[in-house]
């Protein structure tokens, strides 16, 4: 109930002694903080007995707010998370709302029925007014907590995500300046010049849209759909033209919403592993597929893998695994058959 590894993940320290002191403490001052007159009157009890009222309804009150916090945080928790007045407000209706019907029901309603006098109104307003003031106290340091927590977790994360940013970056980059991507780039195009000097103009304007689309988007998280597709694109054609048609790509595009977003580079990172990894001939071409499949979009490719690849850093899938591991809690999914490799990437609403 206490899930110590899960609160620590949340608070950033172990919070159960701070729990027990907390319910001792509560435990022993309620009932003479706020039932003091109707323990004495009505029931007759010495203060052992009082005491242990006050502790049973201290552990199961505090307790319960507890799990609605770590219900709360767990299913509202963003990766970035921000402290929003709406978000707060909710949370704290909640564990009001928690204290003031279980109070209800261990308090007052016992009470009533056990007591020689029903219990007056200022007696109730007295009881919710105390477990709402104490579950206010010790929630509010837990949601303090909690966000100093979330604060400190999201400047490491954002730190992070620059590092895998320009990481991602600089892997293409890397591909595209090493001497065989250039010498087959200047090839291409050498021998498109004389055969067509328009499609030489067109190879190398969708060259320079790749390397400056590369460059600009350093700083950025994510990247709208439109954008990545109209790089992705680019590069494909680069790709065909030099493979011819030992190269065939087929992109999908019914269904999406251009507006939402994707992390950056990931299709163009997904389509060079395809080209990298696999045998590309006119016996055994190579077949890419980019689609929409329900809120992912996929990369698919037929599978048949080189017996010797050039010396992989392993930045390209990982990287892509990472930074959205670092901006959602979403799942890059990787399917892998003997005939195919898909890669499934989330797509992401920014509102």
């Amino acid at each position: 109930m206490l899930k110590e590894k899960e609160f620590q993940e949340l608070l950033g320290f172990k919070h159960t002694k701070l729990l027990i002191v907390f319910i001792l403490v509560c435990g022993f001052g309620f009932p003479y903080l706020f039932l003091g007159d109707r323990i004495d009157r009505d029931f007759h009890l010495n203060d052992v007995i009082g005491m242990f009222i006050g502790l049973i309804y201290s552990a199961v009150i505090t307790i319960g707010n507890i799990n609605i916090f770590y219900y709360l945080k767990t299913n509202q928790r963003e990766v970035l998370q921000e402290m929003k007045p709406k978000q707060i407000l909710r949370d704290l209706s909640f564990y009001l709302g928690f204290t003031l019907i279980l109070s209800t029901f261990m308090l007052v309603v016992p009470l009533s029925l056990v007591g020689d006098n029903i219990i007056t109104v200022g007696e109730l307003i007295r009881n919710m007014v105390g477990a709402c003031l104490l579950v206010s106290i010790f929630i509010g340091f837990y949601e303090a907590a909690y966000y100093m927590n979330a604060l400190k977790d999201s400047v490491k994360k954002q730190e992070q995500l620059k590092r895998e940013n320009v990481e991602s970056q600089l892997e293409i980059l890397k591909n595209q300046v090493k001497p065989h991507f250039l010498f087959n780039s200047l090839n291409t195009l050498a021998s498109l010049i004389p055969e067509d000097a328009d499609l030489a103009v067109a190879y190398v304007h969708k060259l320079s849209k790749v390397y400056r689309y590369v460059l600009e988007i350093k700083d950025k998280k994510l990247i709208p759909i439109a954008d990545e597709l109209s790089c992705v694109k680019a590069y494909l054609f680069m790709l065909q033209i030099r493979f011819g048609e030992n190269l065939k790509y087929e992109i999908k595009e019914e269904g999406l919403n251009y507006v939402d977003h994707i992390v950056p580079l990931s299709l163009q990172l997904l389509v060079e592993n395809a080209v990298k990894h696999n045998i590309i001939s006119s016996k055994k071409p190579l077949t890419i597929l980019i689609a929409p499949k329900e809120n992912k979009l996929i990369v698919a490719n037929n599978l048949q893998p080189k017996i010797q690849v050039a010396k992989s850093t392993g930045t390209g899938l990982a990287n892509i695994k990472s930074r959205y591991e670092i901006l959602t809690n979403l799942e890059v999914n990787i399917l892998k058959t003997e005939n195919q490799f898909t890669v499934e990437l989330p797509i992401i609403a920014v509102h």
